[in-house]
């Protein structure tokens, strides 16, 4: 019969067997271990007695208990069947949330991650949609029509007309994306299109687990001002050592000719694109020219002292042809290229000028006006003013592309140009419109009269003026708004031509007026300018012109009235106050006993004398 095989045994706890023979096993009954001899090949020291089954089963099988250590690589199964345990104190302590020794593992970890993550500041902002702008450019232009623009970015064609920034070095830099994250971690890209031009990783720049400082020049990325998060001024109150933040640019990227964009990317967000378009065109700054200026045919005139000037009637028109040569390259600035500097003394704005009144359109062809210039017709219109325009007689321009500009050009024009609009004016001289005042009685301003003869107190008269003819040798000339002792040949050297008074009229002249007015026994004088005399009748007083019979009724302004009753011809000032004396000023002439009232067409006469070089700017009477 066969051999019984029995193994060795106890029933001790805790035993072990001193010594097995290889093959042979050993069973502890009582803890319900078996132990086996192991062959360890000679390698290792201790004991070749291997337990097999290191656990302990309690009593009833609901459970295997081990004692000692025990760690396995991997553990299977749902998690949630895993028990905290009870800890060594015996229970657990009071905290964030309430803990028990059977508890399950697993949902224990998410209450806690729940309530640290309440503690866990948030995150500065990513990259995403932040705004990237380029610096260093060449300013902004509009893409002109004709051509089929070189589009590097993939998507959209640019679009003629549209305004797009201008480079023109080949490289573009940006301006920094400032305090982004996370600054510790993922890589940064920076992208011209679809090139990447620039990476680098990002690593733990602060704490313990700190590698190194990010800042640097990565290819055409530029890395900046990496530093804890709590310094960051874009997202306050970030505890220090949670994140970390950075600037980011690029710099010097290559640029290639054409529409582009770039960005920078990290961890999948995205900057938004910034365009450009990276302009090849070689065409110079754009070159202003005039032809010569055309004077009107068929004017519509006015008169003043037998001098013929222009009104503001469109007849009057002067004109000339602009030239502009480089008008465009690949872009334009702007449909109104060529602007006015405005209105000058004589002229009114003929406006801004724009390409399609150049002949081209909007947007303008590619290279416009490049080798043969492109041209404009200038009209320019006279404004309602009465002066005599002798220099700057038309507006001044300006021109600009994104090539450059040329500046402050204005036509040369030589010739003097008198001036007189229809709207009847105070402010300047005027033969037929001097202002009075709030004097006497009556209505309406000063009007010029026949002077009568040469000399200072010749028999007054006070016959009707003709602006329209030429004036007698003794007559000074109202020219421009400004009376002045004339001897000026207006045939030549002044549009519109005139009459010749430059010969026989080197002896002093007068301009001599009337004011009628009724109550008037004394006025006030105001003038501007430099005379040689001033004298004031009241032709058809008697006693007046008997106690003035020496000087033919006229008292001067040169000289101080007598105190008492009339001007006399021994004593004939009427000066009050103050003498005149050919200066600028205002002067207060008196009748003494006499009123203009007591002259039978209550009529004043004011003459006055200019020497060689006098001239008056403004006159005016008014009440004392």
């Amino acid at each position: 019969m066969a051999t019984p095989f029995r193994l060795k045994r106890s029933s001790v706890t805790g035993k072990r067997p001193d010594a097995l023979q290889k093959g042979e096993l050993a069973i502890n009954f009582y803890d319900g271990h078996l132990f086996a001899e192991r062959d360890t090949g000679g390698v290792g020291i201790g004991t070749t007695i291997t337990l097999l089954t290191p656990w302990k089963e309690s009593f009833g099988g609901g459970a295997i208990q081990y004692t000692g250590v025990v760690t396995a690589t991997r553990y299977e199964g749902e998690g949630g069947n895993l028990t905290l345990g009870t800890p060594t104190s015996g229970s657990f302590r009071g905290g964030a949330f309430t803990l028990t020794s059977n508890a399950k593992v697993d949902n224990s970890i998410e209450e806690l991650n729940f309530i640290l993550g309440k503690l866990v500041p948030t995150a500065p902002d990513n990259i995403s949609g932040a705004s990237l702008s380029l610096t260093g450019t060449a300013g902004v232009g509009r893409l002109c029509a004709g051509f089929t623009p070189t589009n590097n970015t993939g998507g959209s064609a640019p679009v003629a007309g549209t305004q797009y920034t201008r480079n023109t070095d080949s490289t573009i830099t940006t301006n920094f994306i400032t305090q982004f994250g996370p600054g510790d971690s993922g890589t940064v890209t920076g992208f011209v299109n679809a090139v990447g031009v620039g990476t680098t990783t990002l690593n733990v720049s602060f704490g313990v687990a700190a590698v190194k400082s990010d800042n640097g020049t990565y290819g055409a990325l530029q890395i900046a001002n990496d530093k804890d998060a709590a310094d960051s001024t874009r997202n306050v109150g970030i505890t220090s050592l949670f994140y970390e933040v950075y600037d980011a640019r690029l710099i010097n990227a290559a640029s290639p000719d054409g529409y582009n964009k770039a960005h920078i990317s990290h961890l999948g967000n995205n900057t938004a694109d910034v365009f450009w378009y990276e302009d090849p065109s070689t065409v110079g700054a754009p070159v202003i020219s005039f032809s010569g200026v055309t004077a009107p045919s068929s004017p519509t005139l006015s008169y003043s002292s037998g001098v013929p000037h222009y009104t503001q009637a469109s007849a009057n028109n002067f004109t000339y042809v602009m030239t502009v040569t480089n008008a465009s390259g690949d872009m334009y600035s702007n449909h109104t290229f060529v602007t006015s500097d405005g209105a000058t003394s004589g002229f009114n704005s003929p406006g801004n000028k724009t390409y399609t009144q150049f002949g081209g359109a909007n947007p303008p062809v590619r290279n416009y006006g490049v080798g043969t210039g492109v041209t404009c017709l200038i009209t320019n219109t006279v404004r309602d003013l009465h002066l005599t325009l002798t220099s700057n007689h038309f507006s001044a321009y300006d021109c600009s592309t994104p090539y450059g500009s040329h500046n402050n050009q204005r036509v040369s024009y030589s010739t003097n140009i008198n001036i007189m609009g229809t709207t009847a004016r105070t402010n300047a001289i005027d033969e037929d419109n001097i202002l009075i005042s709030s004097l006497g009685t009556g209505s309406g301003n000063a009007d010029r009269v026949n002077a009568g003869a040469a000399g200072d107190n010749p028999t007054p008269v006070y016959t009707a003026w003709s602006s329209n003819s030429q004036v007698a040798a003794y007559e000074a000339v109202v020219r421009g708004a400004v009376l002045r002792h004339d001897q000026t040949n207006y045939s030549t050297g002044y549009l519109p031509a005139g009459p010749d008074y430059s010969s026989g009229r080197n002896g002093a002249q007068y301009f001599q007026m009337e004011l009628i007015r009724s109550n008037v026994s004394q006025f006030n004088i105001s003038v501007t300018g430099s005379y040689g005399g001033c004298w004031v009748c009241l032709p058809d007083n008697s006693a007046w012109t008997s106690s003035l019979s020496g000087t033919n009724g006229w008292a001067s302004m040169f000289a101080a009235y007598r105190g008492s009753g009339i001007p006399t011809s021994a004593e004939p000032g009427c000066a009050s106050g103050g003498n005149m004396s050919g200066n600028s000023g205002t002067f207060t002439s008196v009748f003494g006993t006499e009123s203009s009232s007591n002259d039978s067409n209550n009529r004043i006469l004011i003459r006055w004398r200019l020497d060689a070089g006098d001239s008056i700017t403004a006159m005016s009477f008014s009440a004392t």
